[in-house]
């Protein structure tokens, strides 16, 4: 049986999933940092993913602000 494509929302609740798990785990071993790092690449992948769906790679790389 053929299974429907997958939609970007779906898509982007399991990588959200995902990174909560990783990021919770990171904090329970008391690695901040590594909670963070997982943090800022779950924004990279999240607008990777949502570029690549939309068509939208050319407005790629997103900065992030610094803030002051």
């Amino acid at each position: 049986m053929n299974r429907p494509p997958s939609t970007l929302r779906a898509d982007l609740d399991v990588l959200h999933a995902s990174f909560v798990d990783a990021v919770n785990n990171a904090v329970e071993e008391g690695d901040m940092a590594r909670a963070l790092e997982l943090a800022a690449a779950y924004d990279t992948e999240a607008i990777q993913m949502v570029a690549e769906r939309e068509g939208k790679t050319h407005l790629l790389p997103l900065r992030r602000r610094v803030a002051a």
